[in-house]
């Protein structure tokens, strides 16, 4: 027990009748003075009695005051803990003695016990005894807690607690009883006991001793919330008498709506009176409440208001992701913080409360925040606030970080909605000297939200980003193209996903009757995929038969994109059941391995073609390089994260920058390109291509150099190597040829420049073409040696000669051979010399193990074009 300072003692305290104190002189030793532990106890910055001991002890303070028979008390508590018999505070409404560590005559308030029950409990104490008067309900204390309390005791002893836990004087009875043993007192205070991990946990203000506070004010409007299409919550000054706030003449909204068919006192705080209607309000409109005829507990009647009310529920794409700082370092000119820029753009605030951003696969919850009618609000981490200072409203996540490679944003409304998506990638940037960092992605057009990479840009702004600005790269980007029906693969044998070729209007998605396919019919369910509604998930009801090719179009001509553009009708989609991939199916067709140096953002592509009769699933392939040492795959990656079908003779491109390629070569296809995160590492002097399924079976392998391109070329950089036939072997360095300067040298996604058909022929030997004019310009260029025998087991020697019989190249020396292939003569002499116009001999010699020789000559041209 500490000492206690008797001095305190001879102050006249007992004349007291009235104590206030709200602690906003920022002290507690005058008007009224508090004696006891002052060392342990401080008014803090928000001018709150706050305890401030070390270690473990108790602590306590008391004022002068001496309670009637009617008395009222009042005060506010927050404990920041759990409270438990060793943490747990005492508030004395009377006491007989200053030290209230002692032995008393009176009556507190316990806050804290042992348990998980704990409950406000009132108790008379007679010395070491103490008698429970009241306890209030189980478990209201369990936690950390923050209330206001008010104690009300009449002459007959009659007692009630009442507690607010909102702060807005609406006190709800939590406990009563009767004890009238005591009427007359020396003291009040507080007391607490802690361990040293709370000695400055507990809080106390505004307390009040004395006469019931009589309440003559009536009460006042606070404030109105639209919480849904038909309801309303109104909020009061203090609590509204149960009868007149649920009586729906009280309230009037105009125009058409009428009276509420309910008004709700809420349970917990009576200051709050919810209203729900017959009828939704219109979206956007503004309305009108009256509201009269309210009255307090006391009866006290509020003079009638009207006040002005927006039900206000946005639509897809009204909020919009607009600007992205990925990759913040190294800076530009804005602080090194990753963030998203939200745009407002309409005339209207919203509330983002209950809102959410999911980054990825992380959730980011608002809580209470509005973006202004055009506004901007910058979102980010919370430790990140004081760095935007100037540049706009801030709302702070306890953590944010985006990918800089890219991923999915996708902004939901409480109800789920997808109100704004992006999926973005380092592409984008379309610079790269601004892709390494410093600088923001900028939507170009806020008007075409889905318009994807074409409608987004690097800033142009000095700064690097223009966050809580109008972007730097502002402008009309409208999207005016038509959307259509892209592809198909299946989830299921009978489940199909069609893929749009932009995000749609999804309302109408849901119609099966809009799908139809050929020979079959309509599906039976069809759903829209979130978040971007780019897809539709259709349901049959029996599975598809296997190695038939079926044909799905759209018939609902009102299908449309984000933007309105119509759908357009004249495509449609093939799909059909894939089969497993087998080796060879699928051939390397050509490789750019080495881009132009003439383009800083040029970039790697691999050709394939499906040379089988099947349906493949490119999302089981990969495509890989080798490793030098050892042989295994090495660098493998996804050709397709999902299912992508893959048809008979179709060519496919893959790169990790398709608007790029096709901005630096022709194509006649298009959309026959495949964006992949990233490719193997191809060097520009030598490699291997290599194609594998995800178990590891090998498809196809060319192994490139330099070496293979048309050597008479004066430079290397952004020619492509072509495949001549992709029935003949990958890793014969003869079957593959510069693509033609004519052709731009490179035909991604289209027959090859170099291409040539196997010749069917009885000869053992043919010559094709008999006139060839080795130039690079994508005709005739090499001369192709065919060969075709009824028995293997042969060996082969090809010597090219000039019309005089001098040797000019040696092609093929005894190399075994199967029962049919080609080889290849591109016009070189062994010099590497381009050999002159003239007749050439082909001598090409054929031997076996019995030692039977065959002889055969052919003669070609090797021409030139004028």
């Amino acid at each position: 027990m500490k000492p206690f300072v008797l001095f305190l003692i001879l102050l006249p305290f007992s004349g007291f009748a009235q104590v206030w104190d709200d602690f906003s002189d920022g002290n507690f030793t005058q008007n009224p003075s508090w004696l006891g532990d002052i060392n342990q106890f401080q008014v803090n910055e928000n001018f709150q009695l706050q305890l401030n001991a070390q270690g473990e002890d108790v602590s306590h303070l008391a004022t002068g005051f001496g309670f009637t028979q009617e008395t009222e008390w009042r005060f506010y508590i927050k404990c920041s803990f759990s409270p438990s018999s060793n943490n747990n505070a005492r508030f004395y409404l009377a006491a007989s003695d200053l030290n209230l560590e002692n032995p008393q005559t009176g009556y507190f308030l316990q806050f804290g016990e042992g348990g998980s029950d704990d409950a406000i409990e009132l108790f008379r104490q007679n010395g070491d005894t103490e008698i429970s008067v009241c306890r209030g309900t189980d478990g209201l204390l369990s936690s950390s807690f923050e209330l206001w309390v008010r104690v009300r005791k009449d002459a007959q002893g009659n007692w009630a607690i009442g507690i607010d836990q909102a702060g807005n004087g609406a006190y709800l009875v939590d406990a009563s009883g009767n004890d009238n043993s005591i009427n007359n007192s020396t003291c009040l205070g507080v007391v607490c006991k802690y361990t040293s991990s709370n000695a400055d946990n507990f809080y106390f203000d505004d307390v009040y001793a004395g006469p019931y506070v009589v309440d003559n004010d009536p009460p006042e409007f606070v404030q109105l919330q639209v919480q849904t299409s038909n309801t309303l919550m109104l909020q009061f000054s203090e609590a509204i008498d149960v009868e007149t706030a649920q009586n729906t003449q009280n309230y009037f909204v105009s125009p058409e709506i009428a009276n509420p068919i309910e008004a709700a006192p809420d349970q917990e705080n009576p200051a709050i009176v919810q209203l729900t209607f017959d009828r939704p309000f219109p979206n956007g409109e503004m309305l009108t409440i009256s509201i009269q005829n309210l009255s307090d507990l006391a009866g006290n009647v509020m003079a009638p208001v009207e006040t002005g009310f927006v039900y206000f529920m946005p639509s897809a794409f009204d909020v919009q992701i607009n600007e992205i700082m990925a990759d913040p370092t190294p800076a530009v000119g804005l602080p090194e913080w990753e963030f998203v820029e939200l745009y407002n753009r309409t005339n209207l605030p919203v509330d983002l409360s209950g809102w959410k951003l999911l980054v990825g696969n992380s959730d980011k919850n608002f809580e209470s925040v509005t973006i202004q009618p055009g506004g901007y609000l910058i979102l980010g981490d919370e430790e990140a606030a004081n760095e935007f200072t100037f540049s706009g409203p801030f709302y702070g996540f306890t953590s944010f970080a985006l990918t800089n490679a890219g991923q999915t944003l996708t902004l939901l409304n409480p109800e789920g909605a997808v109100i704004s998506t992006v999926t973005y990638a380092d592409d984008w940037y379309g610079d790269a000297n601004k892709d390494e960092g410093g600088w923001t992605l900028e939507q170009i057009d806020p008007l075409n939200p889905c318009g994807g990479s074409g409608n987004w840009t690097a800033s142009t702004s000095q700064y690097g980003g223009t966050p809580g600005a109008e972007n730097a790269v502002f402008a009309e980007n409208p999207d005016n193209e038509a959307p259509y029906a892209e592809r198909v693969v299946f989830e299921t044998g009978k489940v199909l996903i069609l893929q749009f070729s932009e995000p749609m209007d999804s309302l109408l998605l849901f119609e099966t009757s809009a799908y139809e396919i050929e020979n079959l019919g309509n599906p039976d369910s069809a759903l829209p995929v979130y978040p971007d509604y780019a897809k539709v998930r259709l349901v049959f009801a029996s599975d598809f038969e296997a190695s038939r090719i079926y044909t799905l179009k759209i018939t609902n001509a009102d299908f449309s994109d984000c933007a309105g553009n119509t759908i357009d009708l004249s495509k449609t989609v093939l799909f059909g059941l894939p089969e497993e991939i087998s080796e060879n199916d699928i051939a390397i067709n050509e490789v750019l391995f080495n881009p132009s140096d003439q383009y800083v953002d040029g970039v790697d592509y691999v050709e394939i073609v499906n040379r089988s009769q099947k349906i493949l699933d490119l999302h089981e392939l990969l495509l890989c390089t080798e490793d030098e040492d050892t042989g295994e795959l090495d660098s493998p990656r996804e050709i397709s994260q999902e299912g992508y079908l893959f048809f008979p003779g179709e060519y496919l491109v893959l790169t990790t920058k398709p608007d790029v390629v096709k901005t630096q070569y022709f194509t006649e296809n298009p959309d026959g390109f495949i964006s992949m995160e990233s490719l193997p590492s191809y060097n520009n002097d030598e490699g291997v291509v290599m194609l594998a399924t995800k178990g590891f079976v090998r498809i196809d392998r060319m192994e490139y150099s330099e070496g293979m391109q048309y050597p008479l070329l004066n430079d290397f950089n952004g020619v492509s190597l072509e495949r001549i036939n992709f029935d003949r072997p990958s890793d014969d360095p003869a079957n593959w040829h510069s693509a033609a300067e004519s052709a731009g040298f490179g035909t991604p996604g289209y027959l090859n420049s170099q291409f040539s058909m196997t010749v069917e022929t009885d000869d053992p030997i043919t010559i094709e073409p008999e006139v060839f004019s080795p130039d690079n310009d994508g005709r005739d260029d090499v001369l192709h040696i065919y060969y075709k025998f009824a028995t293997s087991g042969k060996n082969c020697s090809v010597n090219i000669y000039d019309s005089r019989g001098r040797p000019v190249r040696e092609l093929v020396n005894n190399e075994f051979i199967g029962t049919a292939g080609a080889f290849s003569w591109d016009g070189l002499n062994d010099d590497n010399q381009k050999a002159a116009i003239g007749i050439y001999v082909i001598f090409v010699e054929v031997f076996d193990t019995e030692g039977n020789t065959e002889n055969y000559k052919k003669t070609a041209v090797l021409g030139t074009r004028f």
